[in-house]
C-alpha cells in the first residue's frame, strides 16, 4: 500500500514536530471487524478538552537536557526547541505489548485483553487521535484460521515502505497444561482498519514455544532483487530463545522460507559451561537501505548484534560491548536514514542503560555512553528508534528511588520468576519507576545533547516494586517444555500481581513518520487493585489478575521554544 491509500490523519514533517498538529479525522471512514465498548475502568477523554498537542501532554513537565552520564546541562545558545512528554491510556488489559504508527499516523496497540474471567476475545486497539479514544479491532477467525487466544509474547511490525502492518502471534504447544496457540501472522494494507491472514511461521522449537516474537521488514539485497513476488521489501519474523531463530519472507508475509539460527558466539563457550545452557533472547530487528539485516540478541546475556547479507540465510555475530545485561534479550537496536547504527541496554553491574554506536555496519563499536536521565539510580526493559542522521531515542523503565548499586538480593528463590506481587519484596516495597524517553538529535558528535523526560507524572507510576527485568545469566534446558538450567542464578522479572501476572519481558517502541518516538507498554496495578491518586489504576478495580496490567501509550513530542 503506498501512503495515498491511506486517510492522512496529521502532516508528516520529517525533522520538525511542530507544537500545531491537529488531527484530521472527519474524513475518516473506519472498517473494523469487531468493535467493542472499552471497559468503563477508564473514562473517555473529552473532545472539548483535547489540546493541540494531544491527549496526556504536560507542558508543564519539559525534557531536561543533559549529556551522557546523567549531567544535567543548560541548552546551548541559540537551541530553540524543546520536548514535551505525553501519556494516554487506552482503556484496554494488556499483556506484552506491541504498537506501531501507521503511515498516516494511526496508533495500534496489541494486545487488548477481554474482561475476566476469560481475557477474551483478544484484539487490537487503533487511535486516529494520538490516543485519546480507542476502537477495537479482532483479527480473522474461524472456519480454518485457528483463534487468537494467548495474549502473550506477541508483537506488531510496519513496513514503512508500503505502510502494511502486521501482527505476530507466537505458537506454543507445550507452554502449560490445556494452553496452546498457532502460530501466524495477519497483515493489513489500510492502517489497521481490516486485517488479512498470512503464512503461519514454522520455527517450531523442541520445547513449543514461539517465545518472544517480532517481525520488521526492510528492502532486499541488489542480489536478492530477483527472488520478491509480488512484494517490494522483505519480511523477516524472529523468535525463541535458545536459540534465537529467524524465517524470512520474500512475498509481504504469505509464505515463510526455511528457519536459520542465529549463531551463539564461541568466545562465551567459558560463560556457556559444560551444560551449553545459555539462552539467546533477541530484542527487535531493523533492515539497513542497502538490505543488510540487523538483530539485536543477548546470548550468555551479553549485547550483540547479528549481521546477516542475504535476508537472513547467514548471520555473523558481533560483540557491541564486554559487559553482562540484564531483561531478556534486551540489547536494543537501530540504523539511521544514513546506515549509522545503534544499541542500547542495561547493564547488570548498575542497571543503568548505555548507548553505543557504529559508524561501518555494526562490526566496530564505540565506547557506550550512559544516557539515563538525571536522577535515575535504576533502568529496565530498554526499546530503542532511530530517524534521520544523529537521532536516537531510547524508552525504558527508570527509577529515582530504587535502593541502587550495591542492590539488595532478589526476593525470590533462584532460578524462577517472583509469584508474589513487586511490591512484596522488601527492599523495593516503596519504589516507584516511571516511563522515560531519552533522546537526542546528535548521537554522532563527540559530547551529544540528551533530553530526558519521565512521560507520566512521577507522582502517578507507571511501575511499582521490583525490577520488571530478569537478573542474571538466563540458562534454559531447551527440552518439551523448557527446564531451568541446574546450576542457574538467576531470576525472572517481577511482576505487579497477583501470582505472576502482569508480568512484561519488554515494552514496545515506534518512530513515527513524522519522526516522534513513541512508546507502549503496561500500566502495573499492583495485586490487580486500586491505587490512590493514580487514575490509571482506579477505584473500579477489583483484584482480577488480569486487572494488574493495563495499556498505555507515550510519545516525546518536539515543539518550539516560547
Amino acid at each position: 500500500m503506498r501512503r495515498s491509500q491511506e486517510t492522512a490523519i496529521f502532516t508528516v514533517q520529517p525533522r520538525l514536530r511542530c507544537l500545531i498538529r491537529t488531527p484530521v479525522i472527519a474524513a475518516l471512514s473506519v472498517v473494523v471487524t469487531s468493535l467493542f465498548v472499552a471497559p468503563t475502568a477508564f473514562a473517555q477523554a473529552k473532545e472539548s478538552e483535547e489540546s493541540i498537542l494531544g491527549p496526556g501532554c504536560a507542558p508543564d513537565r519539559l525534557a531536561t537536557a543533559h549529556h551522557a552520564g546523567g549531567v544535567a546541562v543548560e541548552t546551548a545558545e541559540g537551541e530553540n526547541e524543546t520536548l514535551i512528554p505525553c501519556l494516554a491510556p487506552t482503556g484496554w488489559r494488556t499483556a506484552e505489548v506491541g504498537m506501531v504508527v501507521s503511515n498516516a499516523g494511526g496508533v495500534l496497540f496489541h494486545p487488548a485483553v477481554g474482561s475476566p474471567p476469560t481475557g477474551l476475545p483478544l484484539g487490537i486497539l487503533r487511535s486516529v487521535n494520538l490516543g485519546a479514544r480507542w476502537q477495537f479491532i479482532q483479527p480473522p477467525s474461524g472456519g480454518d484460521i485457528p483463534p487468537w487466544t494467548f495474549a502473550d509474547d506477541g508483537n506488531l511490525g510496519i513496513d514503512r515502505l508500503t505502510g502494511r502492518v502486521f501482527q505476530d502471534i507466537p505458537g506454543y504447544f507445550n507452554l502449560a497444561p490445556g494452553v496452546s496457540s498457532t502460530a501466524r501472522v495477519n497483515f493489513s494494507d489500510d492502517g489497521g482498519q481490516t486485517w488479512s491472514v498470512g503464512g503461519m511461521p514454522v520455527m517450531r522449537f523442541a520445547s513449543g514455544n514461539d517465545d518472544n516474537v517480532k517481525i520488521f521488514a526492510g528492502p532486499p539485497t541488489k542480489e536478492s532483487e530477483h527472488l520478491m513476488r509480488g512484494y517490494p521489501n522483505v519480511v523477516i519474523n524472529c523468535a525463541g530463545h535458545k536459540p534465537l531463530r529467524c524465517q524470512t519472507s520474500f512475498d509481504g508475509g504469505l509464505t515463510w522460507g526455511p528457519p536459520s539460527d542465529l549463531p551463539f558466539p564461541p568466545e562465551l563457550a567459558p560463560i556457556q559451561g559444560s551444560l551449553q545452557d545459555c539462552s539467546n533472547f533477541g530484542s527487535n530487528g531493523v533492515v539497513g537501505q542497502d538490505g543488510t539485516v540487523y538483530v539485536g540478541y543477548t546470548p550468555c546475556n551479553r549485547p550483540y548484534v547479528g549481521i546477516s547479507h542475504d535476508e537472513g540465510g547467514t548471520w555473523q555475530a558481533v560483540q557491541v560491548a564486554d559487559v553482562e545485561t540484564i531483561g531478556w534479550g534486551q540489547a536494543a537496536v537501530g540504523v539511521d536514514e544514513q546506515g549509522n547504527l545503534y544499541a542500547a541496554w542495561v547493564a547488570a553491574a548498575n542497571r543503568l542503560p548505555y548507548l553505543a554506536v557504529s559508524r561501518d555496519g555494526g562490526l566496530r563499536w564505540s565506547e557506550p555512553m550512559m544516557i539515563g536521565a538525571p536522577g535515575v539510580n535504576e533502568a529496565a526493559l530498554p526499546r530503542l528508534v532511530t530517524g534521520p542522521r544523529g537521532q536516537v531515542a531510547i524508552g525504558y523503565f527508570g527509577s529515582t528511588n530504587s535502593p541502587g548499586a550495591p542492590f539488595p538480593a532478589p526476593c525470590t528463590a533462584y532460578p524462577q520468576a517472583p509469584t508474589e506481587p513487586a511490591t512484596a519484596c522488601p527492599a523495593w516495597s516503596n519504589v516507584t519507576w516511571n516511563s522515560y524517553i531519552t533522546e537526542t538529535f546528535n548521537a554522532l558528535q563527540r559530547q551529544p545533547l540528551f533530553w530526558s523526560a519521565s512521560l507520566n507524572d512521577p507522582a502517578q507510576p507507571t511501575w511499582y516494586g521490583c525490577s520488571a527485568s530478569s537478573l542474571g545469566v538466563i540458562r534454559l534446558d531447551e527440552s518439551a517444555p523448557f527446564k531451568v538450567g541446574p546450576d542457574s542464578d538467576w531470576t525472572g522479572g517481577c511482576g505487579p500481581g497477583p501470582s505472576a501476572s502482569g508480568r512484561q519481558d519488554y515494552i514496545a517502541m515506534n518512530m513515527a513518520p513524522d519522526n516522534t518516538p513513541w512508546v507502549g507498554l503496561g500500566q502495573a496495578c499492583p495485586r490487580g487493585l486500586p491505587v490512590p491518586g493514580n487514575p490509571r489504576c482506579p477505584s473500579t478495580l477489583k483484584g482480577d489478575p488480569s486487572d494488574a496490567s493495563w495499556g498505555v501509550v507515550g510519545r516525546l513530542v518536539r515543539v518550539p521554544r516560547d
